[in-house]
């Protein structure tokens, strides 16, 4: 009995060294268990920040009996808010995390928002325009296919936001001329100054690159599905490698008007190597 207690002391110690901080190289995997089964999760290695951050949160134990408090179906369930642990149906979830945001580790187009896709939660980019994860909250993608005019449309709408972000850079330094066209009815001239700055949009556009799905990415959209037009604003981590049949048991829940599962969906998570 003394032997086989100090060997599982030994066994901990082991393990708990492995987890501690910067000690989480090896580890791969983790299982996100819910009352519908476990979905079996692998970590990108060269997502190390966020890896490392999940792991940690993991090994405390900071994620269990946390909710999955919004569930919206073909497109994502997102857990992982601290203030979601035995929140009553009156609490406005979503606005939590443990820790400080993290930076940013987008790997467009290596790792997309595919369906199965674990990706990092974060604030708007009017308040957070470098777009940083948050330090707790984590979504997973459940999409739907798309089909290849869907996807030129996501492609298009990406584009037109990348050349508005190019105009409000530039656009300093025509303001003057342009409201002096204005003011004095120079119509002419006006049209000539907004062809021209809408000509230097799209030359800067061109030269820093457009947003475009490769065709391998179109492929897994249209076959697999996701959720296309969040890729390249969130950082994706990892990925549901079994049990998407609990993704779409989760996704197919009944939710109220804030999209939080009218029955509460708890969580917890293990790593397992």
């Amino acid at each position: 009995m003394k032997i086989r207690l100090l060997l599982y002391l030994m066994a901990s110690f082991v393990f708990m060294a492995s987890c501690s901080k910067g000690g989480f190289e090896k580890v791969s995997h983790v299982v996100i268990s819910t009352p519908y089964g476990d979905m079996k999760v692998l970590l990108y290695d060269d997502t190390p920040i966020h890896k490392e951050n999940f792991l940690r949160l993991v090994s405390e134990g900071k994620y269990d009996s946390l909710l999955f408090h919004r569930v919206i179906r073909d497109f994502m369930i997102q857990g992982g808010d601290p203030n979601s642990l035995n929140a009553g149906r009156d609490v406005e979830l979503g606005g939590g995390e443990y820790g400080s945001p993290i930076d940013a580790e987008i790997s467009y187009p290596k790792h997309i928002h595919k369906r199965g896709a674990l990706a990092a939660a974060r604030k708007p980019d009017s308040v957070n325009p470098d777009k940083q994860s948050s330090g707790s909250q984590f979504y997973i993608v459940h999409g739907e296919p798309y089909t290849p005019s869907m996807l030129d449309e996501v492609e298009a709408k990406k584009n037109t936001k990348i050349k508005n972000e190019i105009f409000y850079r530039i656009k300093a330094h025509y303001e003057d001329s342009l409201l002096y066209y204005q003011q004095n009815g120079m119509a002419e001239d006006l049209m000539r100054l907004q062809l021209h700055v809408m000509q230097k949009v799209n030359e800067i556009a061109e030269e820093e690159g457009l947003f475009v799905f490769p065709d391998d990415v179109r492929e897994t959209y249209m076959t697999i599905g996701g959720t296309p037009h969040l890729d390249g604003e969130y950082t994706v981590f990892g990925e549901v490698v079994e049990g998407f049949d609990v993704l779409d048991s989760i996704a197919g829940v009944a939710v109220d008007m804030r999209n939080r599962p009218s029955t509460d969906i708890k969580m917890s998570i293990k790593i397992i190597d």
